[in-house]
């Protein structure tokens, strides 16, 4: 009886460190890579020539870009670096904690890009799952950061569900022209709570909306494919 205790702790602390050690690649490639900063340009270049495109069009309504905030403008590297080196979980108390330091940086060709659409007069609206307690804290990084934030900004936060439809589908006074996010729930509710094999049917379902009207950065360190395996 006591060997199988000893076996069942033997097997639970390699899993522990079996995640951490997978963890600990994905943060080594992020953080030191230079494929994972020129992937954020191309996906910043997609969105200018995008961007470039829909302001030679007439079109009814003002124009609008919704974008997500972590790790696609926002770049919180060392909050998940702490994670793993102290072992520790995602949580609302450390999560703060770090937002309201106001340190996170910016993810490579996002301040040119959001800066170069606001200055052809596009609305940048920020839809996040940070919490709306993490509102005040996340306006000022991003305005000490340099991007573009005055009175009349949205910016909607998480207040209940992570979905983002209802959110999203609040926006009725904009034309969106382009949804920029790294995880797939940034662009389409039909991703939420799915498992991978299912996001990726509705991937190839709205193939067509990748580099046009979706903008997809590159996130190895957390996402909603972390819960997405059957």
């Amino acid at each position: 009886m006591r060997f199988l205790q000893f076996l069942i702790i033997i097997l639970l602390i390699g899993c522990s460190f079996n995640e951490r050690s997978v963890k600990e690649h994905s943060m080594y490639w992020h953080k030191n890579s230079a494929e994972y900063k020129a992937l954020c340009l191309q996906a910043y270049n997609i969105a200018t020539n995008k961007l470039e495109l829909e302001i030679s069009k007439n079109h009814k309504k003002p124009l609008a870009i919704i974008a997500d905030l972590d790790e696609t403008i926002l770049n919180n590297t060392p909050y998940n670096e702490m994670l793993i080196k102290e072992n520790k979980s995602y949580n609302q108390e450390n999560w703060s904690e770090w937002v309201n330091k106001q340190i996170a940086t910016a993810i490579p060709g996002s301040l040119d890009f959001f800066n170069y659409a606001k200055s052809l007069g596009i609305e940048i609206i920020y839809i996040s799952n940070r919490r709306i307690e993490n509102y005040e804290a996340t306006k000022s990084n991003l305005v000490k950061l340099g991007f573009p934030f005055d009175k009349s900004t949205i910016m909607l936060l998480r207040d209940e569900t992570r979905d983002k439809l209802e959110r999203r589908s609040s926006i009725k006074d904009y034309e969106v022209i382009m949804l920029i996010g790294d995880n797939l729930g940034d662009f389409d509710s039909a991703f939420f709570g799915k498992t991978n094999k299912e996001r990726w049917g509705v991937s190839v379902s709205l193939k067509d909306n990748f580099g046009e009207k979706f903008v997809l950065l590159p996130n190895l360190i957390y996402g909603d494919w972390e819960i997405g395996f059957e």
